[in-house]
């Protein structure tokens, strides 16, 4: 994978990542079901990682509405995300993405974070194709589910969702 940021219209970057559960995920396979918002974090249990995944699932009968998929992804192992997951009842999968290759493949590091995964949204399109990117400027800040469906109007009034 490239080390580089995309830009809007791009194609996304494919990947292939095994979720807590122990199920592989292909990104591209995904995208011919329904769009996929992913969810860059830096790790399971921490305060505003907690926060913000618990925002999207207390807010998640929203998001299904805009018949989009969400997808955690960070540098925890397949047991963490579980353990994670499992705590806070979360409805859509986490997967690990143990040396930050995706998350450098869509631009979502950060020098504030040595080089390790940032927080940032990226959503994919059906046809794969990047078509919204947020990566929050400080580790602290995060996208919240308000902000979220909000871009997700813009998209679909373009055309895009």
């Amino acid at each position: 994978m490239k080390e580089t940021q995309p830009v809007i219209g791009d194609l996304a970057p494919d990947f292939k990542l095994t979720q807590g559960d122990g199920i592989e995920f292909c990104l591209s396979e995904a995208c011919k079901k329904k769009p996929v918002v992913m969810i860059f974090y830096p790790g399971d249990f921490t305060p505003v990682c907690t926060k913000q995944l618990c925002d999207y699932q207390d807010n998640f009968e929203s998001f299904k509405q805009w018949n989009v998929q969400l997808l955690g992804l960070s540098k925890d192992s397949t047991e963490k995300h579980k353990s994670f997951s499992d705590k806070y009842g979360f409805s859509f999968p986490l997967v690990t993405d143990t040396k930050n290759k995706v998350a450098k493949a869509y631009g979502c590091t950060s020098s504030y974070m040595f080089g390790w995964v940032s927080r940032a949204v990226c959503i994919v399109g059906k046809d794969r194709k990047l078509i919204y990117r947020h990566v929050e400027p400080v580790p602290v800040t995060r996208r919240t589910s308000e902000q979220l469906i909000k871009a997700l109007e813009e998209l679909k009034l373009k055309g895009l969702i």
